[in-house]
């Protein structure tokens, strides 16, 4: 009971003329490629993107700027007053200031002698001049003689140093400069030689 294969139905050929050609037609008058379509489609969705995004921030800004019409009147009378505030309240700071400096003048001008010994007072102590003077003078006056002795010999020591440590110095200068002329730098080679030396 072998079952064979029904061959009922015609067998169709693997390629036919007038097959390929009704084929043809048929894609004709299908959209080419599915591709385009959705390129189509997807253009569409971002231009509706795009004018959405636009008109929402649009909106946003005109919601801004009315609410900064709507605010902005009322924080400038707000600043406009405190400016005025502000400007009676210096004007009153100012009266008080000079009553002060009046009430001053003028109590100073009733005592003159109080007034010229505070004056020389802070002279003496605002004024680096006076102020150094007096406290030398200060300083002779409590320190004993042995000490300020002892001080000027201690100064005159660094001095001495300070001295014997240059006295050096320009003596190795002139022992350098005494070889150097010894050697004979006449040459160029020699001299732009000992220019660069001397930068370095």
């Amino acid at each position: 009971m072998a079952t064979e294969p029904e061959t009922s139905s015609p067998e169709k050929p693997i390629f036919s003329p007038t097959d390929s050609f009704s084929n043809s037609t048929e894609t004709l008058d299908q959209h080419p490629t599915p591709w385009i379509d959705y390129a189509i489609s997807q253009a569409g969705v971002y231009q509706k993107n795009i004018d959405e995004t636009l008109n929402s921030a649009l909106e946003a800004s005109r919601s801004w700027l009315s609410q900064f019409r709507a605010t902005g009147s009322a924080h400038l009378s707000q600043t406009i007053d405190s400016v005025e505030d502000f400007k009676s309240n210096y004007a009153d700071y100012e009266k008080i200031f000079l009553a002060k400096i009046r009430e001053g003048a003028s109590v100073a001008a009733s005592h003159p002698l109080i007034t010229g010994g505070v004056a020389t007072a802070l002279g003496l102590v605002v004024l680096k001049g006076p102020r150094r003077f007096f406290y030398y003078k200060s300083l002779r006056l409590l320190m004993s003689e042995e000490s300020l002795l002892n001080r000027a010999h201690i100064e005159v020591k660094e001095l001495r140093h300070a001295i014997d440590v240059l006295k050096a110095e320009s003596q190795k200068l002139e022992r350098v400069r005494g070889e150097k002329d010894e050697v004979g730098i006449g040459d160029n080679e020699n001299h732009s030689l000992n220019k660069y030396q001397t930068h370095i």
